[in-house]
């Protein structure tokens, strides 16, 4: 699941953007850069999102080859040299003193600075990307002749008993590794080419000036992280090693990933006697979050009637939202299915969805986006909890009166586990990309496996030479973007914690999911939303809960 970033696309027109005259006054000078700049960027972005999405539905080659077209007219507008040089003049000159000014020039030297390397370069990095996200489109798990969608595979790995089934059901997933293993090393190297152009040691530390992320700040962050979780993770592992080994009848020390009840360990198994996909089974996860979103004053229908939220042949299996035009043409795609996994999803995705939609009109189009990968993270994460706390359960889905003790308590355990698993499957992800851009030459097996035993205690498959790293979208399509999933979970937490003690007025913030809280809607519209990336992301947080971004509230409510 992610929110998916704007991509670099389409057919540009002849003008040189930094063959504009040069005006006397800086900010003339910037307006009138801009302005050049805004005329060819906002339709190629429409067109470049569009071709996304139409890829993403379809898994047709036209429309991959139409995809690739538009990311590359995007990657030349961003190569221009002269461009890149007087917008890097203007910001390092200081005499843009306008914040608003300041902040979309900012937002041009990020989105210019990845392609001052070499053009084409870039061109093959998204003809390779388009590929792999063809190839994950389109794989299907073999599994005793026949060919499951990874819905039905996790459903296999969830609920099947027998061990032979969930270790082929497994396997056949990750043999999308293999199939993009090729690619993948090829991406990283080409990105750190790129990066050491760009006088960066790695596409890793590029992507830290990016995303304006401190790498050690991250690193600590992420290691106190480490220091919180460790000991209730591994009490928690414990208990789920003895539940799934009475599971398969098979001792615990020959548990292997396939016993997790997950592809990659990041979500929770079923601990509990009940299983909460009871609860969802004859409902509308869709009709129920559309009715949630509007009792909180944040309407979604429309985006409903634009997204694509049902299993087709050839379309992407995983979930994302996407603005086509940075305005109002929001969309989720999804493969919805009435369960707790979609439940969460669906209230996750239209997360993101409500805070694209609700961006104030009069930001401009360069900075029409969210202040940061983590805080649109944050604000799905913060919703798609919701589908496992009380208030929801018992006053949205509605749970007969005799069932909702047992049920609540089983929400309880499993969203408690559900965090702590995810909290220590970030720690590898982080770890694992950094590792591979630091050293794409490595066993990178070897480092996969080795960090999930480290961090998610996971004995290996026998053979750890497989490329299973690769079965992980992310890791090929979406690099270096993992570790904004945890800092989104802090700020949702924090969030969530402000919301209930400043607007809602409960003392535990687990007790409420802001049910029908208009007031609870209209902070998260006004603080969170409706600034859209006027200012960096950890202004926007001490702004808008009254602290900077921290641990503490994660640990208070998920850990402790």
């Amino acid at each position: 699941m992610f929110k998916k970033a704007i991509n670099m696309a389409a057919v540009i027109c002849a003008t040189n953007l930094g063959g504009l005259a040069r005006a006397e006054d800086p900010k003339a000078e910037f307006q009138a850069l801009h302005d050049a700049y805004l005329a060819k960027f906002q339709p190629l972005t429409v067109k470049s999102n569009q071709a996304w999405w139409d890829a993403s539905i379809s898994g047709k080659d036209e429309d991959f080859k139409k995809r690739k077209e538009a990311e590359n007219a995007l990657v030349e507008l961003h190569s221009d040299a002269a461009t890149f040089a007087r917008i890097k003049a203007l910001r390092e000159g200081g005499k843009i003193t306008d914040p608003l000014q300041r902040r979309m020039l900012d937002a041009l030297y990020r989105n210019f600075l990845p392609y001052q390397a070499d053009a084409e370069l870039s061109k093959r990095i998204v003809a390779l990307s388009a590929d792999v996200d063809q190839i994950f489109n389109t794989h299907r798990s073999k599994v005793d002749g026949k060919e499951l969608t990874e819905n039905e595979v996790r459903d296999i790995l969830a609920d099947s008993k027998d061990t032979k089934l969930v270790e082929k059901a497994w396997k056949g997933y990750m043999e999308v590794g293999a199939k993009v293993e090729g690619k993948l090393k090829e991406l990283v190297k080409l990105r750190n080419q790129v990066a050491s152009k760009l006088g960066f040691k790695n596409y890793f530390a590029l992507q830290m000036e990016i995303q304006e992320l401190n790498e050690a700040d991250l690193f600590k962050t992420f290691d106190e992280l480490d220091a919180v979780t460790h000991k209730p993770f591994a009490d928690l592992k414990k208990e789920i090693d003895a539940g799934m080994a009475a599971r398969f009848g098979i001792p615990a020390d020959q548990l292997r990933p396939w016993h997790t009840g997950d592809l990659f360990f990041q979500e929770a198994p079923k601990l509990a006697a009940v299983d909460l996909d009871e609860v969802f089974k004859s409902t509308d996860p869709v009709k129920l979050a559309a009715d949630y979103y509007k009792g909180v004053g944040m309407p979604i229908e429309d985006v409903l009637a634009r997204s694509d939220l049902y299993e087709k042949p050839g379309k992407s299996p995983h979930a994302f939202c996407t603005n086509i035009n940075r305005a109002d043409d929001v969309r989720v795609l999804g493969n919805v299915k009435p369960n707790a996994r979609w439940m969460d999803t669906v209230l996750h995705e239209l997360g993101h969805a409500v805070y694209d939609k609700l961006i104030a009109k009069d930001v401009p189009f360069v900075i029409h986006e969210p202040a940061h990968i983590l805080t649109t993270e944050a604000v799905a994460m913060l919703f798609g909890s919701l589908s496992k706390n009380e208030e929801f359960l018992t006053k949205a889905v509605t749970l007969p009166p005799e069932q909702a003790a047992e049920f609540l308590a089983a929400a309880r355990q499993s969203l408690r586990a559900e965090k702590l698993i995810f909290s220590r499957w970030t720690q590898v992800m982080l770890r694992f990309e950094h590792g591979m851009y630091g050293n794409p030459d490595q066993d990178l097996g070897k480092l996969w496996w080795d960090l999930k035993k480290r961090y998610q205690l996971l004995n290996p498959p026998e053979d750890t030479s497989r490329p299973d790293y690769g079965a992980k979208m992310h890791i090929v399509s979406t690099p270096v973007y993992y570790h904004n999933y945890m800092l989104g979970e802090l700020m949702a937490a924090q969030m969530h914690h402000y919301l209930a003690k400043a607007i809602i007025k409960v003392d535990d913030p687990r007790k409420t999911a802001f049910l029908g809280s208009k007031p609870a809607g209209d902070y998260l519209r006004k603080e969170v939303f409706e600034p859209g990336n006027r200012q960096p992301w950890n202004d926007l947080i001490q702004k808008a809960t009254g602290e900077p971004l921290t641990a503490r509230h994660f640990a208070e409510i998920y850990v402790q």
